[in-house]
């Protein structure tokens, strides 16, 4: 009678352990999706939203024997960066000012023209997730424009219009996911929306 009783009582706690695991998975991957949904949201929204940047600054970078004019600006979930390349090259090779890997120049060789100007826009909050490239290298095009006088905060919304409607200065060359930013979103996001249904589940459990 009592190894009956002792069977019962362990049949009864085991029971649950299916359950609880099969919710749990069920708010994994609840959680996942809604990470990938809204890191695809807030890589979008930004780039519809903006109106202005912050103010572009201006600085120089080296990289080997190139030097690049650098303007860059930021807005709610937007960076913008506009290389511009210095017609004369360097006779000492030097690696100097900090670029995020989004906006790095292309390795050389460039083409031989007289302005050579890479525009790139970064999208997604809080990290980067998607970017958008443009390159120029005749003077016809006026975006992005030469960097030495992209010192307002109108080139980012220039930018993003271009994305969304191909206007401005066109439909950008290049887009590329920026992984570790992406990964990095979703992340976040998942582990938010797992907590919240996780104190959901158990205010309801204890309701019950």
């Amino acid at each position: 009678m009592q190894s009956r009783r002792k069977y019962r009582r362990m049949r009864a706690m085991s029971t649950p352990l299916p359950r609880a695991t099969t919710l749990l998975g069920l708010h994994v991957a609840s959680a996942v999706v809604f990470g990938v949904i809204a890191t695809a949201l807030m890589t979008y929204l930004p780039l519809q939203k903006v109106d202005r940047g912050r103010g572009a600054q201006i600085r120089q970078i080296y990289r080997g024997e190139y030097a690049w004019v650098n303007a860059r600006d930021e807005a709610f979930g937007l960076a913008w960066s506009n290389l511009q390349l210095s017609p004369t090259r360097m006779t000492t090779p030097l690696t100097d000012g900090d670029l995020p890997r989004w906006a790095e120049p292309p390795p050389p060789p460039y083409p031989d023209v007289q302005f050579l100007r890479i525009g790139t826009l970064a999208s997604g909050w809080p990290l980067p997730t998607v970017a958008f490239r443009w390159t120029v290298t005749t003077t016809k095009r006026n975006f992005p424009i030469h960097a030495e006088l992209d010192d307002g905060n109108t080139s980012i919304s220039h930018a993003a219009e271009s994305v969304l409607t191909g206007g401005r200065g066109g439909a950008p060359e290049e887009r590329r996911i920026v992984w570790a930013g992406a990964l990095a979103n979703i992340a976040m996001y998942a582990a938010a929306a797992f907590v919240v249904l996780t104190v959901v589940a158990r205010v309801k459990r204890r309701a019950t």
